[in-house]
């Protein structure tokens, strides 16, 4: 039997967020009601899930591995962008954060969502976040999952997880049909709590035209409790 699944969602709340700020809120309360909807249906599925928001003002905490039914959908007041992007320490306070509350017990996917790319970070480089997430990926078998929201947050991810086997799980996001994308995404979550192994999908596009089509093989790999507190 599966260990049950902690789903980590690391939020970019940096100033340039403001610009999709309405289609992040749709999008990720979609994917929180998917979830629920398709994780509360099975008895066998257990999920937990945290979330953290993050700019350069602070890396919050707004849930620490509770139950799906606790998670509440963002708001423009829940959700409000402000200040510059410390994207690797970000990703690197939060993996480690994430890695003390799972430990053994659960089998663990982290997902970032970005628009931009890193500005303000003092303790992690692209080298160390590089070396964090496949540390992560090869010692304790957690999978990596990155929505760069526009060019700039598609560049970002695409940057971090080279040579790591998250560059499979890099998806493009634009502004669009953000409900049923989202969705998309959570349900692809579900089918990765429900298997044995841990990579989730395939490079792809979320909400983007035809026009600009992003490389499909970013980093060559592709074959293959309520509460706030700061990290």
């Amino acid at each position: 039997m599966n260990k049950p699944t902690l789903v980590a969602f690391l939020l970019d709340r940096s100033g340039s967020m403001n610009d999709c700020k309405a289609e992040t809120i749709t999008g990720f309360n979609a994917y929180i009601a998917t979830l629920k909807e398709r994780v509360l249906s099975e008895a066998m599925l257990d999920m937990v899930f945290t979330l953290t928001q993050f700019d350069s003002l602070g890396i919050d905490l707004i849930h620490n591995a509770v139950p799906l039914k606790s998670v509440k959908d963002l708001t423009p007041e829940t959700f409000a962008p402000r200040s510059m992007t410390p994207l690797y320490d970000a990703i690197g306070k939060t993996v480690r954060a994430t890695q003390d509350k799972a430990g053994t017990k659960y089998k663990v996917l982290f997902v970032t969502l970005t628009d931009g790319q890193e500005n303000a970070s003092h303790e992690f480089n692209l080298d160390s976040i590089r070396a964090l997430i496949k540390e992560m990926e090869d010692k304790h078998a957690y999978t990596f999952a990155h929505i760069g929201v526009g060019a700039d947050g598609w560049t970002a991810t695409r940057s971090y997880t080279a040579g790591t086997r998250s560059a499979s799980n890099v998806f493009m996001a634009d502004k669009g049909d953000e409900k049923r994308t989202y969705a998309r995404f959570a349900g692809q979550t579900v089918a990765h709590a429900k298997s044995a192994g841990n990579v989730i999908c395939s490079a792809q596009n979320f909400w983007k035209g035809a026009q600009d089509e992003p490389d499909p093989t970013p980093g060559k790999i592709n074959k293959t409790g309520k509460g706030k507190f700061t990290i």
